[in-house]
Formats: C-alpha cells, sequence, structure tokens
C-alpha cells in the first residue's frame, strides 16, 4: 500500500518542474521517506526507501582541487549514487542551476544500468517546498496503509473485533474475492529484528514484485509474511515465490496459496488454508496450494483432533509397542507397500532394504496389527492413517 517513486513523481512533476532524466525502470520502488543531504558519508544511516534530495553544495566546496570539472562531478555523484544503492534508496532529486548544473553522462548510463530513478529539478524551485509536500502524502499514505493492513489483521486474527464497514475506506471496498499468500521469514537472517523486517519487506522486497499498490495488503506475523489480495491470486502467489527464491533473504523459504473467499469475515479460515498449505508440502521455491492438499483437505476441516487420534490409535497404534527406530521402519515400509501396490522388489529398491527384509516387516506389520495388507478396505484404512500421522504430526 505504499507511494511508489511513479505515483509521487506524477503527483509533483509539473508543479516543481521536476524532470527524470535516468532510472526509468525503477519508478516502482517504494518511497519510505524523502532525505536531504550533502554529505555522503550520511547515507549509511539510511533504512532504505529514502527519496533523496540534494544541492550539490559539498562538490562546489571540492572544487578548489584541481583537475577536470566533469570528472570530479562524475566521480562525486557516482559516490552518492553506488552508497544509496546499497542501502536501498529509492531515487535522488539534484537541485540543479547553482552548484551543480549538467549531471554527465555516465551517471545517466550508471543510473539507467541500476534501474535507480535521478530527477532534476531547477534552481529556482525550494527544495523545502517539495519536501514538505513530499512528506506531507507519505504521511497520509502511512496511516492509510497502516488502517487496511489493521484492518486484515483483525479480521484474520481477532475477528470478533472487526467492524466490516471499514473496509469501505481502503482499496478494497469493491473486492469481489480474497484470497491469503504467506511466505516463510528466517528470523536469524535479519538479525531477529521486526523491524528491518518490515522495512525490508515493504521497501525493498515487495517492490520487486511488481504488483499493483492496491491490489494486495502485507503485513509481517508469526515470522511469516502474510499477503490478503483481491485478484490475480495464482499468478501473484507464483510471482512473489519467483522473487523469494531469487532473495538474499527468503531464497529456500516456503510460499503457499489459500482459497479463495467472498466475505472478508471467511479470512480466518483463509489463513488457516494457507498455513495448512505451507506445511503439509514440502517443495520451497515454489507455492504450496490448498487446492492441492487432496485428502489433507478433508483433515483440515475435522475440528476435532481427538477424533483424528483415536482413528489413528485404533488403526495403527499398536506399532507403538516398537522402538521408535524399528516403527519408523515400519511405518515407512508401510507407505511405500500402499504407494507401489505391494511390489516387493519397488519397495526394496526406494528402501535400500534387502527382500527378505521387506518381506519380514509386511508380515511382522500383519501380525501385530492382526490384519491382512492384500484386503482393498484394509489399505484404505491404513492409508487413511497414515494421512492422519502426517498431519497430526506438524502439530498445526
Amino acid at each position: 500500500m505504499s507511494l511508489s517513486v511513479e505515483s509521487v513523481y506524477n503527483i509533483i512533476k509539473n508543479k516543481y518542474k521536476l524532470t527524470l532524466i535516468a532510472g526509468k525502470k525503477g519508478l516502482i520502488r517504494v518511497i519510505s521517506w524523502i532525505y536531504y543531504t550533502e554529505d555522503p558519508s550520511t547515507i549509511e544511516y539510511i533504512r532504505g526507501g529514502e527519496l533523496a534530495i540534494t544541492l550539490g553544495v559539498n562538490f562546489e566546496r571540492q572544487q578548489d582541487n584541481k583537475g577536470d570539472e566533469s570528472e570530479n562531478l562524475t566521480q562525486f555523484l557516482k559516490t552518492y549514487i553506488d552508497n544509496f544503492q546499497t542501502h536501498n534508496a529509492s531515487g535522488l532529486i539534484i537541485n540543479t542551476g547553482k552548484y551543480i548544473n549538467d549531471v554527465p553522462s555516465k551517471i545517466i548510463d550508471l543510473c539507467d544500468e541500476l534501474s535507480f530513478p535521478l530527477f532534476i529539478m531547477p534552481w529556482e524551485i525550494h527544495t523545502i517546498d517539495v519536501m514538505q509536500e513530499v512528506g506531507n502524502m507519505l504521511a497520509t499514505d502511512r496511516q492509510n496503509a497502516f488502517s487496511v493492513e489493521n484492518f486484515f489483521y483483525t479480521a484474520i486474527f481477532t475477528p470478533e473485533n472487526l467492524d466490516p464497514n471499514q473496509i469501505l475506506n481502503t482499496p478494497f471496498h469493491n473486492a469481489e474475492e480474497f484470497a491469503v499468500v504467506l511466505l516463510e521469514i528466517e528470523m536469524k537472517r535479519f538479525n531477529n529484528d521486526i523491524e528491518q523486517i518490515k522495512r525490508y519487506v515493504n521497501f525493498s522486497f515487495n517492490p520487486k514484485l511488481g504488483l499493483p499498490v492496491n491490489s494486495y495488503a502485507g503485513f509481517v506475523h508469526n515470522q511469516k509474511v502474510i499477503y490478503v489480495l483481491k485478484e490475480n491470486f495464482e499468478k501473484s502467489a507464483y510471482e512473489i515465490a519467483r522473487i523469494a527464491a531469487n532473495d538474499k533473504y527468503f531464497y529456500g523459504k516456503k510460499t503457499s496459496l489459500s482459497d479463495s473467499c467472498k466475505n472478508q469475515k471467511e479470512l480466518p479460515d483463509m489463513y488457516n488454508h494457507a498455513l495448512y498449505a505451507m506445511e503439509l508440502t514440502d517443495s520451497v521455491n515454489s507455492v504450496g496450494r490448498y487446492d492441492s492438499l487432496g485428502f489433507f483437505k478433508i483433515l483440515v476441516e475435522v475440528k476435532n483432533r481427538k477424533v483424528l487420534e483415536q482413528m489413528y490409535e485404533n488403526t495403527l497404534g499398536k506399532l507403538n509397542m516398537f522402538a521408535e527406530d524399528k516403527r519408523a521402519d515400519y511405518l515407512k515400509t508401510l507407505e511405500l507397500y500402499l504407494k507401489y501396490g505391494g511390489n516387493i522388489q519397488k519397495i526394496s529398491d526406494e528402501n535400500a532394504s534387502h527382500r527378505n527384509t521387506v518381506v519380514y516387516r509386511i508380515h511382522k506389520i500383519e501380525e501385530t496389527l492382526g490384519t491382512d495388507l492384500s484386503d482393498g478396505d484394509t489399505r484404505s484404512l491404513i492409508q487413511t492413517a497414515l494421512y492422519i500421522k502426517k498431519f497430526l504430526d506438524k502439530k498445526l
């Protein structure tokens, strides 16, 4: 829900005679604040997403030094831009006409290469006016974003406190459907700093997605980024997973997608669906989809866990008499037995066991359970029990 460089530029460009001269592809970057600077050494203190503005005062002060002025200006601005890029700033406005007149072509090429938006603004425009207007825009947008995020947080986690009318003042007021996407967070990659995570997600990760800013709301909760979408659910989920797979903080993490619902009151179920999809699928750098869970979707809807626990106990509970390692071997053998329709050779090959070992385990399982694995109904019951075990082991 944050303002992009492009949206701010389109609003103020005529009033302040702002001209984009490079980095057009970076206009999708999101702005966190507007930042005035004349000293490159202070850039290390920015947090990411800042739109910077400078007069070039320090460059004028350095001109006592001998050398080619154009080359000096190139090096001066390159230091700025390299530092801004490293610290995830959103763009740079140069107030031209007194200390800096023309921006060198090498700097324009560099900003195009980095997709770093670079603007010029004539000297008669006062930087304080630009900073005040952009600052007010950002403060208003931040409050609106907070309201939207708070609405969906309440809808998902404390629905009893939800005022459905609050959605009328958001870009979601005309949404016909909703869906939830979850993205795993590994806290240690962010030094367990929740504020660092929020800033990175809002001002670095989300702009890479290229999703329309009013098509989703995103916030961080319980070691996950939660996205509430109102359109293009599957396409957006796969785009989030694709970007995450190439991101230094999110590579190797799971992404999941819920079913869709037509009412915000159903969002707690959608969140749980996405949570189940994440926990019950093993794929990373892809999307675990609730609609692909198959039999697990039935288990998800069983509200009384004791029913599932009792069914497992009645079907396979007798295997608990064995030590944990042996029980695990028997359960794995059972799983492969059902997967390969009782083909001993295939079970032996995949489990790296001798045929005789597999035959012995099958016999021992039948003896312990007092059942015949060649019976179709028995196989169906055992398959269900194995699904239940996997489901319960997730402790969802």
